[in-house]
């Protein structure tokens, strides 16, 4: 019983809920099924269990005693009682979404298609007719706009159609611009979805996709209608681009920027998440761009105002970690102590040690200098693959600033860690990095201070070489060679 769907279904409910349920169960015209009688006691016996703390196991023939009263039990019987109880929870379940305040459109859309169909034609053209100066007059564009205009303007179509004087267009060219928007906006969305998998991701395009892309174009009378579909077609232009310049992130901010007000939440969240995915991979490929970092830095701030990077008021880790290192690249010291500090309580996912926390106060401590503050706060084994591998790199740094003994040590543990797991929990692109910062951090180990050509020829090694974890950390090691007293 306790295996069963129902009772599964039934745990998802709030106590309110499962009151509103046994209402609507009651309700004699939902069900004509003959255990009908049996479903609201059903129901009962099952949130019992699960609002009340009842920990008794739930026996079968104790629950059809209870709702089969003086009837001998009867394989099968109970489990079609289950059955529409199910049914009837899922009806609830529907009717409460189809009827919350969101979805105020297709619920006067259902209704006028219900008018139609009850020979009530006036009255339905008069509802569309409300429908379609509703939406021209919402200021806020979302993707699923375009398909309720699409809806709206095919009513028209039909109801012309069906009224046919042989005059007139029928509305099939506005019809045709609706499904063109609507195509066109949902494709690009599509598109912009799986560019950037394919740049964090191993992926093989399929033969598919290249067609995709290469009949990817869009008529510029509807990108001037429509300011979501232009920055759909912005971001698609700007993630097929092998390479970005400092520029491409001022065109997509500028353009989001100057439409907000004309988008849903939801969705400009989603904008500027592209945008910060693109100053990303911008950084990624050339850390050098501080630049870049601090437009990056910028978005950052002006999210967490908005609350755009929260999850009711909640931070994922690795956003929290990404802000972090941001920050630090900016040299906003004072401001992401405060960060580390206002959020730590706010943590998704955050284990008993506080390991995020931690691993986040340490990079901080190790960016002001104090190398064994920051070694303490370490955490051995942190929960998350990005936490884990800064970890370990940050461990590395600490023992190399401390010129500690065990730096050797920890030096051949990463490079054992990254051959044995890495191609589990990472990309080649990551790996190659991180192998890159194990060997130039054994170059700088073996160079002796002082040696300004050996500092110039290991400087120049890093400055060729972009793709490496903690580039710019290197570097100023790399030049800090030159001093003797290093």
């Amino acid at each position: 019983m306790e295996q069963s769907q129902l009772l599964e279904l039934l745990s998802s409910l709030s106590p309110e809920e499962g009151k509103q349920l046994l209402e609507f169960s009651g309700l004699s015209y939902l069900s004509t099924t003959k255990v009908r009688a049996q479903i609201t006691p059903l129901l009962q016996v099952c949130f019992q269990h699960l609002f009340e703390g009842n920990p008794k196991e739930l026996n079968k023939q104790e629950i059809f005693q209870l709702i089969f009263p003086e009837q001998a039990y009867v394989e099968g019987k109970l489990e079609k009682a289950m059955v529409e109880a199910h049914k009837m929870t899922r009806n609830f379940l529907i009717s409460q979404y189809f009827l919350r305040p969101e979805n105020e459109f297709y619920q006067h859309y259902d209704f006028a298609e219900i008018i139609r169909q009850r020979g009530l034609a006036l009255r339905h053209k008069n509802t569309l007719n409300k429908l379609k100066k509703f939406l021209e007059e919402e200021p806020v564009h979302h993707n699923l706009r375009f398909h309720q205009q699409y809806l709206i303007e095919l009513a028209f179509l039909n109801h012309e159609s069906i009224h046919n004087k042989v005059k007139g267009d029928l509305n099939i060219p506005n019809c045709l611009d609706a499904l063109d928007l609507h195509h066109y906006t949902n494709r690009l969305a599509l598109f912009n979805n799986y560019l950037l998998q394919g740049k964090v991701a191993k992926m093989m395009e399929p033969e598919e996709m290249t067609q995709r892309f290469a009949e990817t174009n869009v008529p510029e009378r509807y990108l001037s209608k429509s300011p979501v579909l232009k920055l759909n077609f912005t971001i698609y232009n700007l993630l097929r681009k092998e390479d970005h310049e400092t520029e491409d992130v001022y065109l997509l901010y500028e353009l989001i920027e100057s439409n907000q007000k004309n988008i849903d939440t939801e969705h400009l969240n989603g904008y500027y998440t592209y945008l910060r995915n693109i100053c990303t991979l911008i950084l990624t490929k050339h850390p050098d761009r501080l630049d870049v970092n601090q437009i990056l830095f910028d978005l950052y701030k002006k999210m967490l105002e908005r609350g755009f990077i929260l999850y009711e008021g909640k931070i994922h880790p690795s956003r929290y970690l990404a802000i972090t290192d941001c920050a630090i690249k900016a040299a906003e010291l004072p401001w992401v102590c405060e960060f580390i500090e206002k959020y730590k309580d706010e943590i998704i996912g955050e284990n008993e040690t506080k390991d995020v926390y931690r691993l986040n106060l340490a990079l901080y401590n190790f960016a002001i200098g104090k190398y064994e503050e920051c070694a303490d706060l370490i955490p051995p084994n942190p929960p998350f693959v990005d936490y884990l591998f800064t970890s370990k790199r940050l461990e590395l740094k600490v023992h190399y600033e401390l010129k500690s003994n065990f730096y050797s040590y920890r030096l051949d543990a990463f490079k054992m860690f990254i051959s044995r797991t890495s191609s589990k929990l990472i990309s080649e692109d990551r790996k190659q990095a991180y192998l890159n910062f194990l060997n130039f951090l054994a170059q700088l180990s073996a160079s002796i201070p002082g040696d300004k050509k050996r500092a110039e020829t290991l400087l120049k090694r890093i400055q060729e070489k972009k793709q490496v974890a903690e580039w710019r950390w290197l570097l100023s090691k790399a030049e800090a060679l030159k001093n003797r007293n290093h």
